[in-house]
């Protein structure tokens, strides 16, 4: 999951596929660790506490699925009763592609497709050399190594270019920027966990798939934004 500097389409899509960092693997309850964007949100690089290892599972915040939700895949075309309620099956907290997600619509259910991306593999166990050491390490501003991504406990960080602007020949300037949000849980949560947030947005993929707390469960949320931009 990584806040790719694509251009995007107002879509819902990729889950934050990522690679996964180097270190211990950090248990599930670490994953509540807060999050900032080098780039665009408000705080320093390393504003987040926490100890800095690698990610090979979801935690808490993965399962178990809402009561709204069947404990198995529910069958295309079987009877539900919450209008609009997404449930997704798998462990593929990296890309929400991976999983299987149905939708409750017309009163059936229906496979939901959230991403018009391919399913990322699962990302490897650690992070590629350049990587700063920790989160807090990450710093602020310009960076060299564009496309680099680099994932841990408290979320993901990528050099990219920044989107929200008409896209430069030269390509741009690469800057530090991380999802998720200061406060939202990582990895990200399965739709169709149960959330006591409401209204809260959580970015996974830079300009174009979020998650938000809505009607007591996590659902897709549609982000969008204009190409990249230089400095």
């Amino acid at each position: 999951m990584s806040p790719r500097s694509l251009p995007c389409v107002l879509l819902v899509c990729l889950a934050s596929a990522s690679t996964a960092c180097g270190g211990s693997v950090f248990s599930s309850g670490d994953q509540d660790s807060g999050t900032h964007d080098a780039s665009a949100v408000d705080g320093p690089a390393g504003d987040a506490g926490g100890s800095d290892g690698g990610i090979s599972e979801g935690g808490d915040e993965t399962k178990p699925l809402n009561p709204d939700c069947p404990a198995a895949v529910p069958a295309a075309g079987a009877a539900c009763t919450h209008e609009n309620v997404q449930c997704e099956y798998g462990d593929a907290w990296w890309s929400v592609s991976c999983d299987t997600v149905m939708q409750c619509q017309s009163g059936v259910w229906q496979s939901f497709k959230p991403s018009f991306e391919p399913c990322s593999s699962q990302p490897p166990a650690t992070n590629p050399t350049p990587c700063p050491a920790t989160f807090a390490d990450v710093p602020q501003g310009v960076c060299s190594d564009r496309g680099l991504s680099c994932v841990y406990p408290q979320g993901e960080c990528s050099c990219q270019v920044p989107l929200g602007g008409p896209v430069l020949i030269d390509g741009g300037v690469a800057d530090w920027g991380c999802v998720p949000e200061t406060g939202c849980p990582f990895p990200r949560p399965l739709l169709g966990v149960a959330c006591n947030s409401p209204g809260q947005t959580c970015t996974y993929e830079a300009c174009s798939y979020g998650e938000t707390c809505q009607n007591g469960t996590w659902q897709a949320q549609e982000e969008g934004c204009a190409g990249a931009q230089g400095q």
